[in-house]
């Protein structure tokens, strides 16, 4: 008996491959499901069937079925992996110098390539800066704004499943920023250019201005835009939802 193992995206095709490795058609394969498509939250998991498939050798001799005769050496064939699944663990190795920051790049960049790839979306995920604390991932492509949603919600959702996925089993992990298109870096700079001109306007009425609705990551935005202007004073007030932001000017 021989036999092999391989992955698909679906079954067929994982079917399809080993019957060619195998040299045998279909109908032939004695096959048996190993590994099905798994999904975390809806969204993320293992994209690819893996299956044991395998063929009887048989010929027919005084009219019973025999084993087939041993071939010659050099001739036997060779249980094999699916193709290139030696490389892919090699592959899958993680980048870079082997820290914690390269692991949890090499974790965040598979996690969002299973998540676009699932979804069917026509872009392509890049890395972008590695530091000591911090992660950054650039979606870009046809579909790539399709990952934002209202106000940035679906890009948020996302990037909380990936910083989940990527820091999995780590003590010490690193933060995970997802980007699609720029849209983070666009709303970075309207907010610094919103926080200079609420400043401005509170320092002429010397009053307080209040912003609300902003998210935490936004609010650390204003402070740090704010936070060199000797005449300009900003904290957070509230708690949950209602926290909001206030710029004050220093009298």
């Amino acid at each position: 008996m021989r036999s092999v193992e391989v992955t698909g995206k679906t079954l067929e095709e994982a079917k399809a491959a080993a019957a060619e490795q195998l040299g045998v058609s279909e109908d032939e394969l004695s096959y048996e499901i190993i590994e099905e498509p798994k999904r975390f939250l809806g969204l993320l998991g293992t994209s690819d069937y893996r299956i044991t498939a395998s063929v009887q050798d048989t010929a027919v001799q005084d009219g019973t079925d025999e084993p087939a005769a041993a071939e010659a050496p050099g001739d036997e064939p060779v249980d094999e992996p699916a193709a290139g699944s030696e490389n892919a663990e090699t592959e899958a190795a993680p980048p870079g110098d082997g820290s914690v920051q390269q692991l949890v790049a090499h974790n965040a960049l598979e996690a969002l390539g299973n998540i676009i790839s699932l979804m069917d979306l026509d872009a392509e995920v890049t890395l972008g800066v590695v530091t000591d604390e911090e992660v950054a991932l650039e979606v870009i492509g046809t579909d790539a704004h399709r990952l934002v949603g209202r106000q940035g919600a679906t890009l948020d959702a996302l990037q909380l499943i990936v910083a989940v996925m990527a820091n999995r089993g780590l003590d010490d992990g690193a933060r995970v920023i997802v980007d699609a298109e720029g849209y983070r870096e666009q709303r970075t700079q309207l907010l610094e250019e919103m926080a200079c001109s609420h400043a401005e306007q509170a320092k002429e009425a010397m009053k307080e201005i209040v912003i609300k609705d902003l998210k935490p990551y936004e609010r650390r935005i204003i402070h740090l835009a704010l936070k060199d202007d000797p005449d300009i004073e900003t904290y957070s007030e509230g708690e949950g939802n209602d926290r909001h932001i206030v710029i004050s000017p220093n009298t």
